[in-house]
């Protein structure tokens, strides 16, 4: 008598997104192994990511990259789009506009908005303040002292505050109270940390403000001061120094919602406090299920300073950068995984060089000789190519040897789109593949918001692709590959099935 068939079905396939650390277990099959160029979207599928949009027509001559942008926000509501390249610091978006290049010999520069002005810095170069019309330095304004040349900036708590100079790596300086070019007295001042730093010297990297303290990111620890919100030049109080792990990527730190993210030499952190001092959280570790690529990524990454990262509130996410490697690790900032984790994708084909999340709910971008915006379904008029793939699937039992008999997959908005079906065994991926093409299929009654746009809605095709399986083994891996071509595409549900052999 023959054996029925086991099978397994997948709802929601990668909604708990990549798992690498764990890869080799017989883990739940929402995890995915490769989920690329992949998003989560709100009904928590693997879904097609969006591509993007050229908006400048005419591209800056020889196209160089696009590194740093900022939105420009005035208090009477209008906006600009800033963005350096080539030595040169632009306006807008189409056209662009040169409004300065005097002196600037790099493109890092750190940009925020404080008191109805846009403010610029970057190591070793003269900083600016753009005023909408007008770019100036900010010695030229009459202030007081003298400027530092620091790398990083923040405005917070009604002054600016800098640190990290070519000379100078543990002094924080701060302007005065809404005078951002008065360095000297009032009520500016520095605080030195060369004797605060209990585990050895460290160095700073960036600066953040949360919930009333001053966060201070150096190379290998972190420091937390209050009184910031305050008198900073007298009430400035040590309240923790974190040791063992600091910030590694000045661009990579961001507040989402109510807490700090930044990239530390283990991966993308999350700094969790209370507003009561007294009661301190631990930096979780948001990349934990990816830790080892991510820690790659980091050791293989040509300048960590070229890192970028992105918080689109609006559409839930944080994604970070690495340019030399063409990989950008999403992760959605929407849920929170049991073990305090992310769920994670990877981004390529599309490797932004800056990015710049607007009161518009536009994400723009830095491209090559362009600024760009996250859009559609196409990589400025090109297809990117869509993977994911299953953890290893044991059917319910690891010792018995399967023999593979169909796989189905439930699919929306794919219509001519052709899909490469994989399958292996024993942990050697993709060892058959079979390729079909879609011409066709049914019209769903219901609305599904996609991710970024709410582009499902009715009318939209739901299609089935069936395949036949082939060969033998104990552990089974389903794939799926596709051309996204300017079709949204989102994987429903995955069915196998399987005839079981002997147990070995």
């Amino acid at each position: 008598m023959s054996e029925q068939l086991q099978p397994i079905s997948v709802s929601s396939p990668g909604h708990f997104g990549i798992n690498r650390v764990a890869s080799v277990v017989d883990l739940d099959p929402q995890w995915a192994l490769d989920a690329t160029n992949c998003v989560l979207d709100r009904t928590g599928r693997i879904a097609a990511r969006n591509g993007w949009l050229k908006l400048t027509v005419t591209p800056i001559s020889g196209s160089p990259n696009m590194e740093s942008m900022c939105e420009y926000l005035k208090t009477d509501g209008s906006t600009q789009i800033i963005s350096a390249a080539n030595s040169v610091i632009y306006s807008g978006t189409e056209p662009l506009t040169s409004i300065y290049s005097t002196g600037i010999t790099a493109n890092r520069w750190q940009m925020v908005n404080f008191n109805n002005y846009l403010w610029l810095f970057q190591r070793s170069h003269a900083p600016l303040r753009w005023d909408g019309t007008t770019m100036a330095t900010i010695a030229s304004l009459g202030g007081t002292g003298t400027v530092p040349q620091g790398n990083c900036v923040l405005a917070a708590y009604g002054r600016l505050w800098v640190a990290d100079t070519a000379t100078d790596k543990v002094t924080v300086s701060f302007s005065d109270t809404l005078i951002g070019q008065n360095w000297t007295a009032g009520a500016s001042g520095t605080l030195n940390l060369s004797q605060v730093w209990t585990n050895g010297m460290d160095s700073i990297v960036a600066l953040a403000s949360h919930q009333g303290f001053l966060i201070i990111f150096g190379r290998k620890s972190i420091l937390i001061y209050s009184g910031a919100a305050t008198t900073p030049a007298s009430n400035l109080t040590l309240v923790e120094h974190i040791k063992g792990i600091g910030c590694i990527a000045r661009d990579s730190v961001w507040s989402v919602g109510d807490d700090i993210w930044f990239l530390s030499d283990s991966g993308v952190r999350s700094l969790v406090r209370s507003i009561n001092a007294a009661t301190v959280m631990p930096v979780s570790d948001v990349t934990k299920n990816i830790r080892d690529d991510v820690v790659n990524l980091i050791k293989t990454e040509s300048n960590l300073e070229d890192v970028r990262a992105g918080y689109h509130e609006i559409d839930g996410y944080y994604v970070i950068t690495f340019p030399s490697r063409d990989t950008s690790v999403w992760i959605d900032t929407r849920m929170k995984l049991e073990d305090e984790s992310y769920r994670c994708t990877y981004w390529n084909q599309i490797t932004p060089r800056a990015y710049a999340p607007s009161i518009s709910r536009v994400m723009y971008i830095g491209k090559a000789g362009v600024v760009g915006k996250i859009f559609g379904y196409q990589d400025n008029g090109s297809s990117y190519t869509m993977t994911y793939y299953t953890p290893w699937l044991s059917f319910q039992a690891p010792a018995v040897q399967k023999i593979l008999k169909k796989i189905h997959y439930n699919i929306t908005g794919s219509t001519n789109t052709t899909f490469n079906i994989k399958w292996g065994y024993d942990y050697q991926s993709a060892q058959f593949s079979n390729q079909q093409t879609i011409t066709g299929g049914t019209v769903a009654e219901y609305n599904i918001a996609q991710y970024n746009i709410d582009e499902y809605s009715a009318g939209i095709v739901i299609n089935e692709l069936t395949n036949p399986g082939m060969s033998t083994g104990k552990m089974i891996q389903l794939g799926l590959t596709c051309v996204v071509n300017g079709t949204q595409l989102a994987i429903n549900k995955i069915d196998a099935l399987a005839k079981p052999g002997r147990m070995l």
